[in-house]
């Protein structure tokens, strides 16, 4: 085939230019349905033409069948999301009338054709870029002259030294905005598990060690008569323990052999992003989670890019730091299990995968160990499980009922409201299904599952289309790239709550300077008008980033990387199964990037060295 076009440069042209034109005209049906403006109007229009009708060029005379399977498929699954996502956020409504169908359809291959082509092109030059992200062992030893033969033998000596280094740079670049917004960013739910704390009624809704941590710091300022002093205390631990885990990936491409430039960047990220610092002073569990989370990424790396050189204390650490993980969220203990059987299954040699079948099973053992444990210690009630587990099929039932309420029959609209009440789904939101699932009759849900699922099924077999929509609603803010209301994607707030009981934090600026920068961009909200950093405040760059990394491992037939993207990718599909798209929930993915980077500029050569 590509010989046929080589050969036929008009015919190929005639292809290439129409493909290109349909391809931007799709794309100005999609602005003019997020309300944009006339795009064929704008001179980027032409501009896009001529770049999409170079890349499909390029893409149609590629040699590498691999490569165009693999980014046809990324491509494709991208198109999806910008054409069906614009119908779900801003039309409310994907299935139209049988033209409409084709014409999405239609909108989906044509704007394939600029996504395919742009991935390969990006494939390539991820491959590339391994090629010269290689240091030779002559270029470290010139570059490290740059930075003195002493600097040089005393961390060659000290390891320890370069993973402190690492730490406390980190942490103290998160300590100007800690000090702008002491004793910590009080946010989200953090009141409620406080408010367990003062009245003695713990519940399983919040991981129980999260509300322990806060709650004992809490209690030890209430013992010296200054709550919000001892509130610092459970900030300044977490803020500790994330920079900790950023300091451990760092040290862990440093030991591997990483060039200097990458290890500068990375740390930047970890330690300049915006987002870090405030998530590290902020009194969330997806904060410790995510520290965890990547804890446990590099030990997971370690065992399947260099297992050879893994001690036990390497295997207790992954063991800690995986229950660690399970205590924090329920959904990252089920993404550890399901990535534990497909690994498991993946490896060669029943030793190995002995091996690996009791480290999973002694993580599980030992988390559900421990969460007894503090069940028993606080005699908190395990509530909301039903609900929690059912937001999705709550949701469906939910949209039908508010959006069909005249076409359904009065007996399975009264048997509906028995599930969730009449008000709530009159309040029907198709982003967040916080009031609906909080609301729900959990009692009914777990003594009558069976009939509720029955009644589920009987419902989406009517309304297919409904369910189909409030799935692709409720789950948007994580994957759609384009335009996006900032309700589809929860924003991380800067802001300070009040408990409602017992003494109250009072928060205190020791640094306000920091509060001139951060309180227009987090308080007020303005951080979306920055080019870039705006974008990066969303979820789907880090979806698509981790999909990419998949892609990647598909394209080069690593086995390693595609093991290695199991754990994100099965708990970032943990997480549509919650009630909105919050960045919060993938935190844990986001600060893995860096890492899921380096392995593909690496891969080709992770030095061993003896850890």
């Amino acid at each position: 085939m590509v010989k046929f076009l080589e050969s036929h440069k008009w015919f190929r042209r005639v292809i290439v230019y129409i493909c290109a034109y349909l391809s931007v005209l799709s794309l100005g049906k999609i602005m003019e349905i997020s309300g944009d403006g006339q795009f064929g109007y704008k001179i980027l229009s032409v501009l896009l033409f001529a770049f999409t009708a170079w890349m499909f060029n390029r893409f149609l005379l590629c040699k590498d069948c691999r490569l165009k399977i693999v980014s046809s498929l990324g491509g494709i699954l991208l198109s999806v999301a910008i054409v069906y996502g614009a119908y779900a956020h801003f039309i409310n409504d994907i299935f139209g009338s049988t033209g409409e169908t084709f014409l999405q359809i239609g909108m989906v291959m044509s704007i394939g054709v600029l996504s395919s082509s742009a991935l390969a092109e990006l494939l390539i030059l991820l491959d590339k870029a391994g090629d010269k992200f290689q240091v030779s062992s002559v270029d470290t030893s010139e570059s490290q002259k740059k930075y003195g033969v002493k600097i040089k033998a005393f961390y060659k000596k000290h390891l320890w030294a370069v993973f402190l280094s690492y730490w406390l740079s980190i942490a103290l670049c998160h300590l100007p905005i800690f000090l702008a917004n002491w004793p910590g960013n009080f946010v989200f739910d953090a009141k409620y598990q406080l408010a367990n704390v003062i009245t003695g009624d713990h519940s399983t809704h919040h991981p129980l060690i999260h509300t322990l941590m806060m709650g004992k710091a809490y209690e030890f300022g209430r013992s010296i008569g200054n709550v919000s002093a001892g509130y610092q205390l459970y900030t300044i631990a977490q803020l500790l323990i994330l920079t900790a885990s950023f300091a451990y990936a760092l040290f862990y491409m440093y030991k591997k052999g990483a060039r200097t430039s990458y290890i500068v960047l990375s740390w930047m990220f970890f330690a300049l992003f915006p987002m870090n610092p405030l998530f590290a002073i902020s009194a969330t569990k997806d904060v410790l989670c995510a520290a965890f989370f990547l804890f446990f990424m590099v030990f997971l790396v370690r065992y399947l890019w260099d297992r050879d050189n893994m001690r036990v204390i390497s295997y207790i650490g992954m063991v800690v730091t995986g229950v660690l993980l399970a205590l924090f969220r329920n959904n990252a203990l089920y993404a550890v299990l399901v990535s534990a059987v497909i690994i498991v299954i993946a490896m060669k040699g029943w030793k190995e995968k002995g091996k690996l079948v009791a480290l999973f099973a002694l993580i599980l053992i030992l988390a559900k160990i421990v969460n007894a444990g503090l069940i028993s210690y606080t005699g908190a009630l395990e509530s909301d499980t039903y609900r929690e587990t059912m937001c999705v099929p709550l949701q469906c039932l939910a949209r039908v009922a508010s959006y069909h309420y005249d076409e359904l029959d009065p007996e399975v609209y009264n048997e509906i409201c028995q599930y969730i009440p009449a008000e709530c789904i009159s309040a029907y939101n198709p982003y967040n299904a916080d009031a609906v699932k909080n609301n729900a009759n959990e009692e009914l849900l777990k003594t009558n599952t069976v009939n509720f699922f029955k009644l589920w099924a009987k419902v989406g077999i009517q309304f297919p289309d409904e369910y189909f929509e409030s799935i692709v609603t409720n789950t948007m803010g994580y994957w759609y790239p384009l335009n996006q209301g900032r309700y589809v994607s929860a924003d991380i707030a800067l802001y300070h709550t009040l408990i409602g009981i017992g003494d109250e934090l009072e928060k205190h600026s020791f640094c306000p300077m920091v509060n001139e920068i951060y309180d227009p961009l987090f308080f007020k909200g303005e951080y979306y008008k920055i080019p870039l950093l705006g974008y990066f405040f969303r979820n789907s760059p880090y979806i698509w980033g981790t999909i990419i990394f998949a892609l990647f491992g598909l394209y080069k037939k690593d086995k390693r990387i595609l093991l290695t993207s199991c754990l994100p990718i099965i708990y970032l599909l943990t997480c549509f199964c919650g009630p909105m798209a919050a960045l919060r929930y993938i935190y844990s993915v986001i600060v893995c990037m860096p890492l899921l980077l380096y392995l593909i500029l690496n891969r080709k050569n992770m030095n061993c060295i003896k850890e």
